[in-house]
């Protein structure tokens, strides 16, 4: 998922990154210019990019009823399952790397039996400690058997991209380090965790991952919609906040899941330009402007049966 395909690298990443040069973003959207309008916050509001960027509920009124009203936010079967396939994927790339270090595995083949053989044991363990068989909500119920099916194909669908990594940076670079393998293999950081406060951010976010490129990207595992781009739009403001350096591509990996055909991944790579900035901004305003004036948005033009306050609005 994080280990790009070589095509995609190729026929997206490429293009993309020449776009991003071409493309002239304002240095007052860029992370970096935190301490300045229109990126320094307009209230002294912590908020997790997820609450600000996540627009299931179109008006807003999810952040009245959290921040305002202190509903205790519901969990969902599907909020769980989607949690279970991000840790599946993050934590095989965190035991590979492990493995290698510890164990120093002379080809991937060895790397790829290694991690199969802690597969059943390392998600089951997970499953065994998440199960929580009474959630029932109209999005779907909780399906164990279902989701540890799925966790298994991202888990080897995962040591197939590693192991074809490993053994293409060997073949072509017999005298490497170790830790240059791991590095020019694995290039990828899961969980990063980072601190949004100088944008009116939680100081405890964590981007899904973060590759050597320069590329933030994200999982989906739902229905593709357009707000996904500005939650990553999100994570590269906070990291340019932070390093201060051009963070202008994100990639979205969508990986579906279907009860008879094989699941399916598509890669939507695209430039963070400045409307995508701007919309982002233009949300973590909105957001707070609404907690600030204790004002209720009143109810979306759509709800989602899946949302957890469906209850508190129907």
């Amino acid at each position: 998922m994080y280990i790009l395909p070589e095509d995609v690298k190729r026929r997206l990443l490429r293009r993309y990154r020449r776009r991003s040069r071409e493309i002239v973003v304002d240095e007052r959207f860029r992370g970096w210019a935190w301490e300045i309008p229109p990126l320094d916050p307009p209230y002294d509001y912590q908020l997790p990019l997820s609450v600000i960027a996540s627009r299931y509920c179109e008006s807003m009124r999810d952040i009245y009823l959290s921040y305002v009203e202190k509903v205790k936010r519901k969990t969902t079967a599907k909020m769980i399952a989607g949690g279970l396939y991000h840790w599946t994927v993050s934590t095989l790339i965190e035991h590979a790397k492990k493995a290698l270090y510890s164990k120093g595995f002379t080809s991937g083949n060895e790397l790829g039996i290694h991690l199969t053989q802690l597969r059943d044991q390392v998600i089951q363990s997970k499953l065994d400690s998440t199960n929580p068989p009474q959630i029932r909500d109209r999005g779907g119920a909780w399906n164990p058997r279902l989701i540890q099916k799925n966790m298994n194909w991202l888990w080897d669908f995962e040591i197939n991209q590693i192991v074809a990594a490993v053994e293409t940076v060997k073949s072509t670079q017999p005298y490497i380090g170790l830790d240059a393998l791991v590095s020019s293999a694995i290039p990828v950081v899961v969980e990063q965790r980072l601190d949004g406060r100088n944008l009116g951010l939680s100081g405890h976010l964590s981007a899904d991952a973060f590759g050597v490129e320069g590329v933030v990207l994200d999982i989906k595992t739902g229905e593709k919609r357009y707000f996904h781009r500005i939650a990553v739009t999100g994570y590269a403001l906070v990291i340019e906040s932070i390093h201060e350096y051009p963070v202008d591509i994100g990639c979205i990996v969508y990986c579906w899941f279907g009860d008879k055909l094989p699941p399916r991944i598509k890669y939507d790579v695209y430039t963070i330009d400045e409307p995508l900035r701007q919309e982002f901004i233009e949300l973590r305003d909105q957001a707070m402007k609404i907690i600030e004036d204790y004002r209720d948005p009143g109810l979306p033009r759509k709800c989602y049966e899946d949302c957890p306050f469906w209850d508190d609005c129907h």
